[in-house]
């Protein structure tokens, strides 16, 4: 069954991560903006346009308020007329004097509608006797027999503004009843204002508030609306799909001019309101919500769509951009890569100065350093081993030199020869000395103080002094503050054992043999000096030659076999090189015939 590892952000590469946070970023940015720039834009055209709506239906309430107060002003023309006056104010009743005054008045009625006011369908002079009137219809009005019963007419009377009759049907040129709106002021006297002469009544219908309202351009879906003071319909032109909206609207909220909003069958709806001065009339404009920001979503869509163009370009942008960008740090990446594998030649080539320029300096850097030090352990583990190795070939032949049976059998001749001259006491001191040197030279694989190595030194030396008796004496002189230093087993030993066999074996008479120290700030010198045959000046020259650095490799000093018995002189030297340093190791002065000096050079304890 296979297994599906779910890949983490944290298992995302670098490229990855930086173009998903950034086009991330760049989305949420734009959709952000492109949402904050559409509610912006969309509050601020709604709120122009519903203020450019109030405008225009205040504008539309003041244009209705000047018609219907020169439709006012129509009730106003008597008082320009002295003969009506005169016969309204003349009691004087005759048949033919009535005639007269009907006639009269009439002909002021009918100049009256001579007016370009096609609207004005009859007015009508009323006292408490007589009726007077001139109609473009064929239909008086209604109350026509009992004017002086009606609510309009008595209000009239006491009222010193004009009475407006609303919304109200009345057979005007045929059966069906056409819906008119009346106006109705009492005439007093000039001479007796308390005196009311006669009520003049106009009756017109909705043409003129419709020519009005009708050039008023609504949006394509608004509605337009005139109400009297009843909620009667005076006008209406509704371009919405909901016909019956005026049985829905919230009346009780519109007591001031202003507008509102309204949801009206889980649509939304601006509604606008203007009163009328003169009659209360309430000028009401209705706009879908959603044609008012119809223009703005338009807008959003076409900023969405410009921005997500500008986005996705971006995006192809960064892209290039991040590839670009990050190409050396791959590349960076790629190097490591190999360097993991154990490729530790490779480099990176600097292009830039920036962050990633000096990131790759530093890795080129880190790669040199890592070489060197490398290159370091490989020479020091080298060195160590070389050291190791040196230290066991030292133990080894001193083994070899010390345990051949020549040592020995003189060795164990001295001793039989002590115990024959009834020499106890040195002969057992002989073959104490004989078991502490073995011993000694068995343990030669570690460090150890200088005391210790002077103790195998000096048994040694014992062992010898009682073989050639008064012939060889010698003398250990080192400063007791230095028997604590370490340093490697067998590094004193082999130079005594040179100045024995190749100083005091090879001369005739009394050899001597002294060791001992000297110090400055930095080094520790342990000198050793016989008095023995010497070193030819050539065998000596080659000698130092072997004994410098650029001598040949420990194989090739086993292999030369001109100078066999410096074979112990090199491995100490170089053993000492190896342990403190090139400035340490041994110097080598000699005189043919005069003796060797030989000097151990290592560092001061201190340091």
């Amino acid at each position: 069954m296979k297994k599906f590892h779910l890949v983490t952000y944290r298992d995302w590469s670098f490229k990855k991560k930086l173009l998903v946070i950034i086009s991330a970023l760049l989305t949420a940015i734009v959709i952000f903006i492109s949402f904050f720039s559409y509610i912006l834009y969309s509050d601020n055209f709604t709120r122009q346009t519903v203020n450019q709506t109030q405008e225009i239906i205040e504008q539309v309430a003041i244009n209705v308020d000047t018609y219907l107060d020169e439709l006012f002003r129509l009730n106003l023309s008597p008082y320009y007329n002295d003969t009506i006056m005169e016969e309204l104010e003349d009691e004087y009743n005759t048949h033919s004097f009535d005639l007269y005054r009907k006639r009269s008045i009439e002909n002021f009625l009918a100049s009256v509608m001579i007016l370009p006011r096609s609207e004005i369908l009859r007015v009508y002079i009323l006292t408490d006797n007589y009726l007077y009137s001139y109609t473009r219809t064929p239909y008086d009005m209604g109350d026509y027999n009992n004017y002086k019963d009606t609510d309009w007419y008595k209000q009239a009377i006491k009222s010193s503004t004009p009475v407006f009759v609303p919304n109200h049907p009345e057979k005007i040129y045929g059966d069906k009843p056409t819906r008119i709106f009346s106006i109705a002021q009492r005439i007093r006297s000039k001479e007796d204002n308390s005196k009311v002469l006669a009520v003049i009544k106009v009756d017109a219908n909705y043409s003129g508030i419709k020519t009005i309202c009708d050039k008023v351009q609504l949006k394509e879906k608004g509605s337009l609306f005139i109400l009297d003071a009843n909620k009667n319909i005076v006008y209406e032109n509704n371009k919405l799909e909901q016909k019956d909206l005026i049985d829905n609207l919230n009346f009780s909220e519109y007591k001031n001019d202003g507008s509102y909003p309204q949801t009206i069958d889980s649509k939304k709806y601006l509604i606008n309101v203007a009163t009328l001065k003169t009659t209360g009339f309430k000028v009401i404009a209705v706009n879908s919500y959603e044609e008012l920001t119809r223009t703005a979503r338009m807008i959003r869509n076409l900023i969405i769509l410009l921005a997500f163009i500008c986005l996705l370009l971006a995006v192809m942008a960064l892209f290039l951009f991040v590839q670009r960008f990050l190409k050396p740090l791959f590349k960076i990446v790629h190097l490591m890569k190999q360097v993991q594998e154990g490729n530790l030649s490779v480099q990176v080539e600097i292009e830039n100065n920036d962050e990633i320029g000096y990131l790759a300096d530093s890795f080129n850097h880190m790669i040199r350093q890592i070489r060197e030090i490398l290159d370091r352990n490989t020479q020091l583990v080298k060195e160590i081993y070389e050291s190791r190795y040196l230290q066991k070939e030292a133990q080894y032949n001193i083994l070899c030199s010390q345990i051949k049976p020549h040592f020995l059998y003189n060795t164990l001749n001295t001793i039989s020869l002590l115990i024959k001259c009834r020499d106890y006491n040195g002969a057992i001191l002989s073959i104490e000395k004989l078991s502490f040197f073995l011993r000694g030279i068995m343990n030669t694989d570690k460090i150890i103080p200088l005391s210790a190595e002077l103790d195998i030194v000096d048994s040694y030396l014992g062992i010898q002094q009682a073989r050639f008796g008064d012939n060889l004496s010698y003398l250990i002189d080192i400063s007791g503050q230095f028997k604590t230093f370490m340093l490697p087993a067998l590094t004193l030993q082999p130079i005594v054992e040179n100045a024995v066999i190749h100083g005091c074996e090879e001369k005739r008479g009394k050899s001597f043999i002294h060791i001992y120290s000297t110090s400055d700030a930095d080094c520790l010198r342990i000198h050793v000096t016989d008095n023995g045959a010497g070193i030819e000046e050539n065998t000596l020259k080659e000698l130092l030659q072997k004994l410098s650095p650029e001598y040949m490799s420990k194989e090739e000093v086993k292999e030369n076999t001109s100078l066999p018995e410096s074979i112990g002189l090199i491995n100490v030297n170089k053993r000492i090189k190896l342990k403190y340093g090139e400035e340490y190791g041994l110097d080598i002065v000699s005189f043919p015939l005069e003796g060797t000096h030989v000097t151990i050079n290592l560092p001061y304890p201190e340091k």
